[in-house]
């Protein structure tokens, strides 16, 4: 009876590890697909329509959030039209395994990025967006956690801030980027 308990917590203890090992490892393999240029590589760890539909579905209720009150009501699902039209577009041909990659690679564009995505935002809704100046060119990871089951969370920026959010989430065992978020340059809290 003792060994087949051994051998059954053995198994337990070895598959826990598997599950916690694997998204590291994916995240290591987005890095190094990235450092590489390796495109192939990126659209293996990467789900480019799910990042896209997340990507669109932020802006547009950030979008929806700044002009709440400044637009009729029998206006705001033609408004959400028009910004489909908008973001759509702009979302394929930002969001690529090039695009992703230079990203990863160290932020140095970061700030086009941003710049990009949030312009047509404030075009629309009249406010001024403060995008803030990039201090690193080279990110590294900071941190990475579980945030649900099926859900990992990966931090990257400079020496002491994350300016850069990762969501991976679990699709079979394998683990793949389906979101990410730009930070306002938080400090890390130990």
């Amino acid at each position: 009876m003792k060994k087949w308990l051994t051998i059954a917590l053995v198994s337990f203890a070895l598959l826990a590890a598997g599950y916690i090992a694997l998204p590291r490892y994916a995240i290591e393999q987005l890095e190094m697909a990235a450092r590489d240029e390796n495109e192939e590589q990126l659209q293996r760890y990467i789900d480019f329509p799910a990042l896209r539909d997340n990507l669109r579905l932020r802006l547009q209720r950030k979008l929806r959030e700044s002009v709440n009150g400044d637009v009729p009501e029998e206006f705001r699902e033609f408004l959400a039209a028009g910004v489909n039209l908008f973001v759509s577009p702009l979302l394929q041909q930002l969001v690529t395994p090039e695009g992703i990659g230079e990203l990863l690679r160290g932020g140095k564009d970061l700030r086009e990025f941003e710049l990009e995505l949030y312009r047509m935002s404030s075009s629309v809704s009249g406010d001024v967006v403060d995008v803030p100046e990039s201090e690193e060119n080279t990110w590294q990871l900071r941190r990475w956690r579980f945030v649900g089951v099926n859900l990992v969370s990966a931090d990257y920026g400079g020496d002491t801030t994350a300016r850069l959010r990762l969501i991976l989430e679990r699709r079979g065992l394998r683990w793949q980027l389906v979101d990410l978020h730009l930070l306002g340059g938080e400090k890390e809290d130990e």
